[in-house]
């Protein structure tokens, strides 16, 4: 498979920000992990020992509605579930953080083409 150039270090660089901001807080740990997951493969990232414990996190938690999914949830639901969601992002926060730290202290090298 050819890889182009651009569109993996533009994926390497949302994997940056979601890692940067699940650390800084502006974004929720679990949502961030969602994006992380999602953008791994376009980011030839998919086996880093960095990007694992993200797509762990989706895993046990893609049953939680967030972000736009809320919008098709009824308020009574939103409102059963969000003392398990709470939890979630809790414990996401505990998984993530040390990789969230070592995705922001690599990003000098990750941003180079490829690993390189």
């Amino acid at each position: 498979m050819s890889w182009n150039q651009s569109e993996v270090i533009a994926a390497r660089q949302i994997i940056i920000e979601m890692a940067k901001g699940i650390l800084s807080g502006s974004v929720s740990p679990v949502e961030g992990a969602r994006a992380i997951a999602r953008h791994s493969f376009k980011a030839r990232l998919e086996d880093d020992p960095d990007i694992l414990p993200f797509v762990g996190i989706v895993s046990e938690t893609e049953a939680l509605p967030l972000g736009r999914e809320r919008a098709h949830w009824q308020a009574r639901a939103l409102a059963d579930l969000q003392g398990n969601i709470d939890k979630s992002q809790a414990w996401a926060l505990t998984v993530a953080s040390t990789h969230c730290q070592s995705l922001a202290a690599r990003s000098g090298s990750l941003m180079r083409w490829p690993d390189g």
